[in-house]
């Protein structure tokens, strides 16, 4: 009876503003592949951003699912013996009044550190990002929109141009953004045009799910005027329609039209005319600098 294969494995924890995004990677040996294969995805729903753009705090029952929720991932990740790369929370529990008081009990339950990222670090993870399914990018900019802040990142020879913005899509829907925010956005956006960026790589659950309803592979490229054309479509059309006509969970339904209305802002103010999407966020940039830490 052959044995059974095991792999090394690492886990990491997006603590975002629309949900909690648990990822589970395998660690390849091949240099001519990735060297992170995804094992196990799970996604909770708990918007934290619903509290925190309405109160600045951390709600008492969301605190307690979220302490609850990542209790249980820890004991997975323990039973399993995996290598933790990290948890991390974003957008919501930054601009929590309590947000660094309840990321201290959650690393007395789960016995790992987490660590609050500022806006910039979480533009910053970008660099990582894996577009190796992509072909002919040339000048791409990254652009990560979360439920309660937006992350854009580009290189362009030696120079490297990130920044976060507190546009997310709960934050948009539920009335929260600011006009000084989308002006800043404006001006940052201006720099891109001027470095000639020629595509939008799009990151996030609800620009997947746009390329899912269009019957598109997240790796190829979709027209601005195809995606004008849903947008507009999704943001004539009820919640319970875009529920289904669509299949979208009652958490995707209503940010899907706020996150693409961010989208659509940034491809007409750097004048791009194509996107696309790929499976990555913030849990594959921990296990990624993780892995990178160790093998150095």
């Amino acid at each position: 009876m052959k044995s059974k294969k095991t792999f090394q494995r690492i886990a990491a924890i997006d603590i975002g503003s629309n949900a909690i995004k648990f990822k589970q990677f395998r660690i390849r040996t091949s240099k001519n592949l990735y060297p992170l294969e995804l094992d196990t995805f799970k996604r909770i729903d708990l918007r934290l951003g619903k509290d925190v753009f309405e109160t600045n705090r951390i709600s008492e029952e969301s605190e307690k699912r979220l302490i609850q929720e990542l209790k249980n991932l820890s004991k997975q990740v323990k039973k399993r013996n995996v290598e933790w790369a990290g948890i991390c929370a974003t957008s919501a529990t930054r601009n929590a009044l309590n947000g660094s008081e309840v990321c201290s009990k959650i690393e007395e339950v789960c016995e790992t550190s987490v660590k609050i990222l500022s806006g910039r670090q979480e533009a910053y993870y970008l660099r990582d990002a894996n577009t190796r399914k992509i072909e002919n990018l040339k000048k791409p900019i990254y652009v990560d929109v979360g439920g309660g802040s937006t992350e854009i990142y580009m290189r362009n020879s030696s120079k490297e141009l990130y920044e976060s913005f507190d546009l997310g899509a709960v934050r948009i829907m539920k009335g929260k953004d600011s006009t000084k925010e989308w002006e800043k956005l404006k001006a940052f956006l201006g720099v891109v045009k001027e470095n000639n960026a020629d595509a939008l790589v799009g990151i996030g659950g609800n620009i997947r799910r746009i390329f899912k309803i269009l019957g598109l592979q997240k790796y190829s490229p979709l027209e601005l005027k195809k995606f004008e054309e849903i947008r507009n479509n999704l943001s004539n059309m009820p919640i319970i329609d875009r529920i289904n006509l669509y299949d979208l969970a009652e958490d995707r339904a209503d940010v899907i039209v706020p996150a693409s209305d961010i989208f659509s802002y940034i491809l007409e103010h750097s004048n791009i005319k194509k996107l696309f999407a790929i499976d990555w966020g913030i849990c594959d940039a921990l296990a990624y600098e993780y892995l990178n830490n160790k093998l150095s």
